[in-house]
């Protein structure tokens, strides 16, 4: 038994190179692509975690998986150099074969799983789908008027899964995380909201709502697990403005 979870990574990894494959090189429509692709692994995960639906574990790593694999079609309908949609496809799918394996060893093997690489490895998917879902948001806003209230709506859901998603990980109390998830859900959403009237392309302002959840994210997991200090403060705020700086001087302001 142990072998078929042995091998879940290895048919992650397969489903999501053809899934991919279909959609770059249009070998059947993007949404069937995605369609079927996005089932498939989301089937693989379930079954690596066991079908226990009634535990939260489950959906968090489910969730964690399967809108990373999500947004990253997002990224691939804007992108119009194969070299660059062919080199997002392989980095994406060694990080969700990555994440998998970690999850089989931490649920199966956990005499092998090596402490927190779950954790940092979910803080850097939850970025990159902030990142990869906003670019998309904002691009869609941009190119066919998708109404703000909706992609607003969609954001807040994603916010409010992942912030408490990031909690749960440090084992923060339950109401707290709630209250927690909820008001950083409606903070963040805001920014949302008034990033998408920056006279700037829709990447540079993916990056500042990544930068600005990277600096949300850092400070609430640090909170919930009572080290905060005025250092991580400062260092957290210094080093959003350093990349603020950085993303701000370096694009194309319309």
């Amino acid at each position: 038994m142990i072998l078929l979870y042995r091998i879940t990574p290895f048919l992650v990894a397969i489903v999501a190179l053809l899934g991919y494959a279909m959609f770059v090189f249009r070998v059947t429509h993007p949404v069937v692509a995605l369609g079927v692709s996005f089932v498939c692994v989301a089937l693989l995960m379930a079954r690596l975690l066991r079908w226990r639906a009634q535990e939260f574990s489950f959906w968090f790593f489910l969730g964690i998986a399967c809108l990373f694999f999500l947004s990253s079609f997002g990224m691939l309908f804007l992108f119009e150099t194969l070299w660059v949609s062919i080199a997002l496809a392989a980095a994406s799918t060694f990080l969700l074969v990555l994440f998998t394996e970690f999850v089989f060893l931490y649920i199966h093997l956990p005499s092998h799983y090596q402490p927190f690489s779950l954790e940092h490895l979910t803080s850097l998917l939850n970025l990159l789908s902030i990142f990869f879902f906003s670019s998309f948001a904002f691009a869609t806003r941009l190119l066919i008027q998708i109404p703000l209230s909706l992609l607003a709506l969609l954001f807040f859901l994603l916010s409010f899964f992942l912030v408490f998603g990031v909690l749960w990980v440090t084992k923060a109390e339950s109401f707290r995380s709630h209250l927690y998830a909820l008001f950083g859900a409606i903070v963040l959403t805001e920014l949302f909201a008034c990033i998408t009237f920056f006279p700037t392309g829709f990447y540079t302002n993916a990056a500042f709502m990544t930068i600005f959840s990277y600096a949300f994210f850092g400070l609430t997991r640090t909170e919930a697990l009572h080290k905060l200090s005025r250092e991580v403060v400062k260092r957290y705020v210094f080093t959003s403005i350093i990349l603020l700086f950085i993303v701000a001087v370096s694009s194309k302001w319309l």
